[in-house]
Order: C-alpha cells, then sequence, then structure tokens
C-alpha cells in the first residue's frame, strides 16, 4: 500500500479512536501532560533561553487533546505565546496573544487570534522555541499524522529554510495515551518528525532527536511507556 492510501485509512481509524476517548479522561490526560511538560521541558529550556521562551501553539478544538492548561501555564511564566490563524490557500498565519480574550471563532470554528493581535512574520520564525503541533496519531519514532491539509508541514518547511534547519527549535505534541501507536506511523518525504511528546505519564523523548534535545538541555530518557 502506498504511504498516501496507507495514511488516508489510518487517518479515518484515528478520527474514530479520538473520538470515543471520555471527555473526562482527555481533560485529565492533557493537564497531566501539561504540567509535566512545564516541569520536564519548558521550564529547564526556559532558564537556558533567559528566562522567557517563544511558544507556537495550536488552539484545541473539539476532542482535541486540550492545550489551553499550557497555554495558561506559559501565560502565567510570561513567555510569548503565538496562535496559528488560517488564511488563503491554506496557509497559517502566526499571531501574538496577550492572553485568551485574544482568541475568536475562526475557521470551522476553531478558536483563533482576533484580526487586532500583531502577526509574527515569517522572517521572526528562527526566534521560535517550541512548537506544539496537532496530530490524529504519534509513534515512537518521531512520526505524526494530522488531518492531511498540510498547514504544518508547510510552516516547519518554512521555518527550517529560513533557520538553515530545525536544531533550535523543540517540535513537540500533547498526546494522549490512546494516540500514541507502537507501529510505525507511514511517513512521505514532506512530512517531518516531532522530536518528544508530553504524556500524562512523561516527556517520551525520540531517540533520533537526542542530540539535538541534548544540545538545547533538555532530558532524553524514553521510558514513559
Amino acid at each position: 500500500m502506498e504511504p498516501a492510501e496507507a495514511k488516508r485509512e489510518l487517518r479515518q481509524q484515528m478520527q474514530l479512536v479520538r473520538a470515543r476517548i471520555p471527555e473526562a479522561s482527555r481533560a485529565e490526560q492533557s493537564l497531566a501532560a501539561s504540567r509535566i511538560a512545564e516541569r520536564e521541558v519548558l521550564g529547564p529550556l526556559r532558564e537556558r533561553r533567559g528566562g522567557r521562551l517563544n511558544l507556537f501553539s495550536y488552539v484545541s478544538f473539539r476532542d482535541e487533546p486540550d492545550t489551553r492548561p499550557l497555554l495558561a501555564s506559559c501565560l502565567a511564566q510570561g513567555d510569548r505565546l503565538l496562535a496559528p490563524k488560517i488564511g488563503a490557500q491554506r496557509s497559517l498565519t502566526l499571531h501574538e496573544l496577550s492572553g485568551t480574550a485574544d482568541l475568536v471563532p475562526g475557521t470551522w470554528g476553531i478558536p483563533e487570534p482576533a484580526e487586532h493581535t500583531a502577526v509574527w512574520p515569517p522572517e521572526r520564525y528562527p526566534e521560535i522555541d517550541v512548537i506544539v503541533v496537532p496530530g490524529l496519531a504519534f509513534d515512537l519514532n518521531g512520526g505524526r499524522i494530522g488531518f492531511g491539509a498540510g498547514y504544518y508541514d508547510r510552516l516547519i518547511d518554512e521555518l527550517a529554510r529560513r533557520s538553515g534547519g530545525t536544531r533550535q527549535v523543540v517540535l513537540g505534541a500533547l498526546a494522549l495515551e490512546e494516540l500514541i501507536r507502537a507501529d510505525a506511523i507511514p511517513m512521505e518525504p514532506h512530512d517531518f518528525r516531532i522530536d518528544l511528546l508530553f504524556t500524562a505519564k512523561g516527556t517520551i523523548y525520540m531517540k533520533e532527536s537526542s542530540d539535538k534535545l541534548g544540545e538545547l538541555g533538555i532530558g532524553s530518557r524514553n521510558d514513559a511507556f
């Protein structure tokens, strides 16, 4: 089976899996994962980067892992928080938030930055320290599958071109236990791999990213599951 076809089948399967996760479990896992993310990754990286992070994260919608606790924690720590807004031709623009009051229902009802929020231009993408990406499923080799629109693939590609790679930015995801697969997710050449997963049981660090994470002063154990 070709990777694109395998991804379509997996995408359909994981949408059903995610929809069946009880709301209480999703909320509990998301909160625990957010607290662990702060303790194990964001806090140490913040100290290394001078006390403030530039963090870009999607804003959760419907049955996605809830990013709100993570966003609130980052705002409380004084981080600069960036969120996506869907633009023309399947593009994302990044906007700076001063708080959750800056969010309004956008495309498909997804919360996104209001019109008054400042745009973070592409030439400043290399200043981003952490990107929290959405996903329907993840594996233990950094593989990820989303909804197939390619928003984040194009964003990471743009960042890599402007930065000469992704060595200085941590690519992570909030992952519910049910969304982590033991088998490899089919990948295509344009797909990017993430560096770590924030879970309710601990942070999972990808072996392929161990050198990069070590340079950033972040632990590299992979024993959460």
